[in-house]
């Protein structure tokens, strides 16, 4: 592990953190005690907190963090060891490290299981760590165990330019599939084609129409998708015999339309499941993120993208004050790349 500047002893911690809460809607800047350290945890002081949609669902009152999770906004952080639970082994005091959170993100001290903490990849910064912990884990979770990713399939992923779209793209791609990622303009389809993505500029053209012609009626083998209902009988038609579909989110609604027609999903075999990371079990995170140790962590060295390496991409960094306007900028689909908030570097 990396040795971080001298911390404080877990002894001369501070009583009170900064942290942002939600109250009425709204983020508001409080001062917390620091969270209680239990065993099998990790005190982690944050240096850099990862932005992610369901942040913005959560502050809106329509994404409740699981029992027993912090209250506060944010799923991903990187940061110092400042304490050690009972029975922790692995790690010491001022390492620098990343982790996966059911909550708690927003502030300057959080707790989480061991399991969700990992060093930092080689030849990284916190910053960059920041941005890797949901992106990669959810990733493994859709590509790998919900979608069964084989190589050299096709596979479609809508906002590819986001930050968990980039990542998730990037980490198709080292499968050797090949990758078609939905984009909202001319400037985000070459910046993800640059990475060995090929885009769909929906505001061209609609995407099943894209990945029918680029294909030649085969369709995709995998559908990643994140807009719901109202998009089901387009993904059916461009979902190849055999095919699945992993549903992350609804962003376009959860009804599907008068009409839609399931014959496609018996006669070509498909399969479709909904999958969350934020409501899955310790154990089953903790497998997500050995996965992400083994798999992702060695190819973020970052070779040439031909080369199969996978390329963290940062958008912008806000301070933690900020918060509200970094989460605006996620709401315009002004980003590409992740949005995090400095905490305390």
């Amino acid at each position: 592990m990396t040795q971080a500047s001298p911390l404080p002893s877990p002894a001369t911690l501070p009583a009170t953190m900064r942290a942002l809460e939600i109250r009425e809607g709204k983020l508001k800047p409080v001062q917390l005690p620091l969270p209680s350290l239990g065993a099998g945890e990790l005190l982690i002081r944050v240096a850099y907190a990862g932005v992610n949609r369901a942040d913005i669902m959560q502050i809106e009152g329509n994404y409740a963090p699981p029992e027993g999770a912090s209250p506060l906004p944010g799923l991903e952080v990187s940061g110092y060891v400042a304490d050690i639970g009972e029975g922790v082994v692995g790690f010491t005091l001022g390492d620098e490290v990343c982790a996966l959170l059911s909550g708690g993100g927003y502030a300057e001290y959080v707790v989480t299981p061991a399991s969700l903490v990992l060093p930092l990849p080689t030849g990284t910064d916190l910053k960059t760590a920041a941005s890797l912990p949901e992106a990669a884990a959810t990733s493994i979770m859709a590509l790998i165990r919900e979608g069964r990713l084989k190589r050299g399939e096709r596979v479609l992923i809508h906002g590819g330019s986001s930050g968990v779209g980039l990542l998730m793209g990037q980490i198709a791609r080292s499968y050797e599939a090949e990758i078609f990622a939905t984009v909202g303009s001319t400037e985000k389809a070459a910046f993800v084609k640059a990475l060995g993505v090929t885009p769909l500029n929906y505001r061209e053209q609609p995407f099943h129409e894209q990945v029918l012609a680029a294909t030649k009626d085969e369709g995709v083998d995998l559908i990643i998708d994140t807009l719901g209902g109202p998009q089901l009988a387009n993904h059916l038609r461009c979902l190849r015999r055999g095919g699945r579909m992993v549903t992350l989110a609804m962003l376009e609604g959860s009804e599907i339309p008068a009409g839609t027609k399931m014959t496609r999903l018996l006669m070509n075999h498909v399969q479709w499941s909904g999958a969350t990371l934020r409501s899955r079990s310790q154990a089953e995170k903790a497998e997500y993120m050995r996965i992400v140790f083994s798999h992702v962590w060695p190819k973020l060295v970052w070779p040439e993208p031909s080369a199969g390496g996978i390329k963290p991409v940062i958008d912008s960094v806000f301070p933690l004050k900020d918060a509200q306007k970094a989460l605006t900028r996620m709401q315009e689909r002004l980003h590409m790349g992740k949005i995090l908030l400095e905490v305390a570097p």
